[in-house]
């Protein structure tokens, strides 16, 4: 019951019906409107406070907390939620998601009251729509140092959707795809769905060899190489300029369809962010969506091509309905102008829930695990120096968090070393998810020297 009434607390304060500053009804007065126990309502309370939704002032009551992560909650959706069978506490990290800001709230009211009315005599697809919403885009990818015009842009329900486009729509003479190791799972599904045989070339920050990529583009048919140059996943790496300029030249040389996703750019965590891999070569294709910027519940994605490719694209997302919905575009638009504002929040609150992650894994005290520190994105990738993946995350699951094995991120499925911890969780939630995996790595042989 504690934890029934923690997650009706937690929802309204997360969804705005109770605000930052706001006092809670007495625990006595809780206790009788929510029909249970005030010892009840007292741990739910307790709980709350440890992740910081809710302080208590003594002598005044307990107040919901004015901090940022109330207008960003980060991880929100993802804390700790019922294990089915069982009365403990389920931590899911095998999707790395953020939280809904609060800024999606405002855009959807708005939109209900602005362009929706007018929007329902259509279909509920795109209408005239669509060239307002590819303008602001083109403008804000301008911003970000990409020129981009409006025919350059297709709408799409989402980065896969746009790659999914993309694989359909431009022919290419071979069946061979190179896409990085390791890498998005979901990129490496729709490339075996679109029967592509996919190679791997090592990515991350102590990787991405151009010159590999050069040979492994030579030495077979032109194909399609997908990469993720700005903030990685799950390595957190981001490209180096003078190894993006050698796959964008690779590229041109080889007749390869190079598609960059850029869903992470955004989200960099250092004082530099190199120049887009498209404004280096115009023949790169851009995939990205607001999923990680905003919320995955946008479903606004784009793909950024050469015009006269935008026009095979939209004449295929048209026909297979890849497109946003109606609602998903007014809601997308009205939150353009403001787009910034959310990316420097989410930015800010990502690098200090990186920095406790760190403190937490240096704490551990096993010395079983090194990293690079992500420069961008929401993951950070853990070389467990010997152990199994697969059996940390067995002995993780058993203690109440849900990762997933290396091999997940893998071409072919060949790592057993690493282990992808996102960092969008709350520091209270970042500290019991170390904990697990101390107890996890503790529990995991380490291999013996000379034996495989």
């Amino acid at each position: 019951m504690t934890r029934e009434v923690a997650a009706s607390l937690r929802g309204r304060i997360t969804h705005g019906e109770l605000r930052p500053g706001e006092r809670l009804p007495s625990e006595r007065a809780l206790a009788l409107r929510l029909g249970v126990s005030r010892v009840t309502v007292v741990r739910a309370l307790t709980r709350l406070r440890t992740e910081g939704l809710v302080v208590t002032r003594h002598g005044s009551g307990t107040f919901v907390a004015a901090t940022e992560r109330l207008q960003d909650m980060i991880g929100a959706h993802a804390s700790p939620v019922p294990l089915m069978g069982g009365g403990d506490d389920l931590i899911d990290l095998r999707w790395a998601t953020t939280a809904g800001p609060v800024d999606v709230i405002a855009a959807v009211t708005v939109a209900a009251t602005s362009a929706l009315p007018a929007a329902l005599s259509g279909d509920g697809t795109a209408g005239g729509l669509a060239d307002d919403l590819t303008g602001l885009l083109a403008a804000e990818l301008t911003r970000d140092g990409l020129p981009t015009r409006p025919d350059q842009l297709t709408l799409t329900s989402g980065a896969m959707a746009g790659l999914g486009l993309v694989l359909d729509a431009v022919p290419t003479a071979g069946r061979l795809a190179i896409a990085e190791t390791p890498t998005y799972p979901a990129a490496l599904r729709l490339l075996a769905q679109r029967g592509r045989r996919t190679r791997g070339w090592p990515a991350g920050p102590a990787a991405w060899d151009a010159g590999y990529l050069g040979r492994l583009m030579r030495t077979s048919s032109p194909g399609v190489l997908y990469l993720q140059p700005d903030g990685h996943n799950p390595t957190g790496a981001v490209m180096p300029p003078a190894t993006r300029d050698a796959v964008a030249a690779a590229a041109a040389a080889s007749g390869w369809v190079v598609v960059a996703d850029e869903t992470m750019r955004p989200l960099t965590l250092t004082a530099r962010r190199p120049a887009s891999l498209a404004a280096r070569h115009d023949g790169v294709i851009v995939v990205a969506s607001m999923s990680k910027t905003v919320w995955g519940g946008l479903h606004l994605g784009w793909v950024r091509a050469p015009a006269a490719m935008t026009r095979r694209l939209r004449a295929a997302g048209a026909a297979l309905g890849a497109g946003p919905s109606a609602l998903d575009q007014i809601t997308a638009a009205q939150l353009l102008p403001g787009l910034e504002v959310i990316i420097e929040r989410r930015r800010r609150l990502l690098a200090e829930n990186l920095g406790h992650l760190e403190q937490c894994l240096r704490g551990l005290g096993t010395g079983d695990l090194r990293w690079h520190r992500p420069a961008g994105g929401i993951t950070l990738w853990a070389d467990l120096r010997g152990r199994s993946s697969y059996e940390v995350v067995q002995q993780c699951a058993r203690r109440g968090v849900l990762l997933e094995p290396a091999s997940t991120y893998a071409v072919g499925g060949r790592d057993d070393r690493h282990l992808r911890i996102p960092f969008t969780m709350p520091p209270a939630v970042l500290d019991r998810i170390a904990e697990a995996l101390g107890q996890a790595l503790d529990s995991v042989m380490l291999p013996v020297p000379g034996l495989r």
